[in-house]
């Protein structure tokens, strides 16, 4: 039995048309000015609507002052509430940057195509995209005076191969707010001395992005009763933001530039290779009717970025830190192979009708391929930072046996072999 989806079709509440169901809930975002949305807002709250959701929500307003989370939360009519009492210790504070710009992409492309005879063409073409004003949370209450440790001549970095909270490290340099030298002159190393703000995270227009790809593409339309499309994509995409979350900070707070690395989306390569062939023997009653639409695509990895687990560099930030000297999307993902196949039959009823049996295998050969790794590796895993995510079931020199929770090993996988039948009847 076949089944409809309502999802994207309208839908009417109040005299309000919507294009489809699909609704962006509410998120508190903590950058409101006086209560007001500014450019952050429409910016954040703009690109969920252009990319077709049929509602967006803003996040809430409140009515009267205290209602309000923080003094930075929209209010309704524009209410302000003035800090009346001292911060409370481990304050996390959350803000927009004055003057937020939106995101500028400079794109380009450059393409030729050849006639080959016989129905073939060989195409190649070039892709340039550079986006610049991407948003990236950088914690504001962070100053650049922490020292870099260890490094010959300064005393106050504390024993070498410790961090921050006495976590061992690697050895290697990195910049540490919880250096005893931050200890000794806080005003060195934070905004704010007294450490009454834990965090002061100031939502930036700051990152960029680039993109550039190589595609290499030979097809044949269809004739003689099949056609073929074969393309490769060679690509490199480096950024130096993951996402506008504070989660996803840099790990070196003042130096955004120092985590400008592969982006989590780039691919070095990818093949595609698909046909359609149909029987040659359209009048045959047992060879007749046939088609076979076999598809294999081939990915290379996505990187990952190694995670120490812990604050290390005592930046106040625990889900960003890295091994020293690691750099950002070091980490080599799986590649992914698929080789999916689909058979059908078809059956003239008459005139006007015709029944469809289809047969078809995702993922035909049953290979396994791995889908996620655990990144979080510990604050003193030492070069090369390189490193490959590791099957469960692999017994290493130490006669560990890894599992999803040993450090590199593999935690999900994508789906193995999968069969789908159908029948369709046109009418």
């Amino acid at each position: 039995m076949a089944y409809s989806s309502t999802l994207f079709s309208p839908l009417k509440l109040a005299g309000v048309t919507f294009p489809n169901r699909i609704v962006v809930s509410p998120m508190c975002e903590y950058s409101s000015e006086d209560g007001f949305a500014n450019d952050w807002h429409f910016v954040h709250l703009g690109s969920r609507a252009v990319g077709g959701a049929g509602l967006v929500f803003t996040e809430a307003a409140a009515v009267s002052p205290e209602g309000r989370i923080t003094p930075q939360d929209l209010a309704q009519f524009g209410l302000t509430v003035p800090n009346t009492g001292p911060l409370p210790p481990g304050t996390v504070l959350f803000a927009g940057q004055p003057g937020y710009k939106s995101p500028i992409s400079q794109q380009a492309s450059l393409g030729i195509e050849r006639a080959l005879g016989g129905g073939f063409s060989l195409s190649l073409s070039y892709i340039y995209v550079h986006t610049t004003h991407l948003p990236v949370a950088l914690d504001s209450n962070l100053l650049p005076g922490a020292p870099v440790c260890p490094t010959a001549g300064v005393v106050d970095c504390g024993p070498p191969g410790v961090g921050a909270n006495n976590l061992p490290t690697n050895g290697l340099p990195f910049q540490n707010w919880g250096a005893p030298e931050c200890a000794t002159n806080p005003g060195l190393c934070f905004a704010d001395p007294t450490h009454t703000i834990l965090q002061n995270n100031v939502y930036s227009s700051a990152a960029s992005a680039l993109y550039q790809g190589g595609i290499l593409e030979l097809k044949k339309r269809f004739s003689n009763h099949f056609s073929v499309l074969a393309n490769y994509t060679y690509s490199k995409a480096l950024d130096d933001s993951t996402d506008f979350n504070s989660d996803y900070s840099p790990f070196a707070a003042t130096c955004l530039r120092c985590d400008w690395s592969l982006s989590d989306f780039d691919q070095r390569n990818k093949v595609v290779i698909a046909g359609v062939l149909e029987s040659p023997w359209e009048h045959s009653r047992v060879f007749g009717g046939f088609q076979l639409s076999p598809i294999f695509n081939y990915n290379s990895s996505h990187p990952f970025n190694l995670l120490a687990g812990a604050d290390i560099n005592g930046d106040g930030h625990f889900t960003n830190d890295r091994p020293p000297s690691a750099g950002r999307n070091t980490g080599i993902g799986p590649d992914y192979y698929d080789f999916d196949m689909r058979l059908a039959r078809s059956f003239k009823l008459g005139e006007k009708a015709a029944l469809q049996f289809t047969a078809e295998a995702f993922n035909l050969a049953n290979r396994t391929n791995y889908a996620t790794v655990n990144n979080i590796v510990g604050s003193a895993f030492a070069p090369p930072f390189h490193v490959h995510g590791i099957k469960p079931g692999t017994v290493l020199s130490d006669g560990t046996v890894v599992s999803p929770s040993t450090p590199l090993g593999f935690t999900a996988a994508y789906p193995k072999r999968e069969i789908q039948l159908g029948l369709r009847l046109s009418f």
